[in-house]
């Protein structure tokens, strides 16, 4: 499966500290492998997961072989931006 990181989620991760980048980084390499990230679908969108990576969470969209990462957040924050992007 093919990984994009949209450039909003890519400025967004460049603002983590060091450690909480790779900690993420880590996360997004087992993106294709579901059971082993720990996935969990968004309700309310069609297509749309999520995946934690320590406080923050790392939204995503599947679209037939390719995985579209929309937003990385912290925790407190993440839901209340998915709802203004994807409306």
């Amino acid at each position: 499966m093919k990984i994009t990181i949209l450039p909003r989620a890519e400025k967004e991760l460049r603002k983590f500290p060091k450690f909480d980048q790779l900690a993420v980084a880590q996360k997004i390499r087992l993106l294709p492998n579901p059971q082993v990230s720990g996935e969990e679908k968004l309700s309310g969108y069609p297509h749309v997961y999520r995946v934690r990576a320590g406080n923050y969470r790392i939204v995503y969209k599947k679209m037939n072989e390719t995985i579209i990462i929309v937003l990385i957040r912290h925790r407190r924050d993440v839901y209340r931006m998915v709802k203004e992007i994807l409306g």
